[in-house]
């Protein structure tokens, strides 16, 4: 599995590759966390034998899940019920031929719609206007700036309730 993702994020990310944060190297390294989560999913989406896109992620942990939040937020919005609460979407990425065909849409869907989390957070670089303008129309809504590690980029961080939490 691990192969495959790493495969897709350097094609996706290539002109990125070169940042320290977004090298292989450090992707590798993150996904390899995600992994080990008991809550990790994914989806992917295939031409034939070819995977096109896919989107995965895990639960935020109790502690340090929100490390690197820049905004002031309301009292309890970083508490995590026991890493129940959120969870985070990692990485959503369609290889360039396949976009604008609605697989990003389909693998966002399906990879949470069946999550028993009250919410789910991602992080998207603000000056990605075209991933910006497809998360608003899905709903999600900016909640502050995130800079998750010192060498990463400053990131918006969004977040969507979800069908499955509490009070939906």
């Amino acid at each position: 599995m691990e192969s495959v993702i790493v495969a897709l994020y350097e094609d996706v990310y290539a002109d990125l590759l070169g940042n320290p944060f977004d090298s292989t190297e450090r992707f590798t390294e993150r996904v390899l966390a995600y992994l080990r989560s008991p809550t990790f999913a994914m989806v992917a989406a295939y031409a034939g034998d070819d995977v096109v896109g896919q989107a995965f992620g895990c639960n935020m942990s109790s502690s340090g899940s929100w490390d690197g939040l820049l905004t002031p937020v309301p009292e309890g919005f970083t508490d995590e019920a026991g890493g129940t609460r959120t969870f985070c979407l990692n990485e959503i990425m369609v290889r360039e031929p396949w976009r604008r065909q609605g697989i990003a849409r389909r693998l966002h869907d399906l990879l949470l719609s069946e999550r028993p989390a009250e919410r789910a957070v991602l992080a998207v670089r603000p000056e990605n206007g075209a991933a910006q303008a497809a998360y608003a129309s899905w709903g999600w809504r900016r909640v502050g700036r995130l800079q998750p590690v010192p060498d990463a980029p400053v990131y918006d961080a969004l977040v969507l309730p979800l069908a499955g939490g509490r009070g939906r």
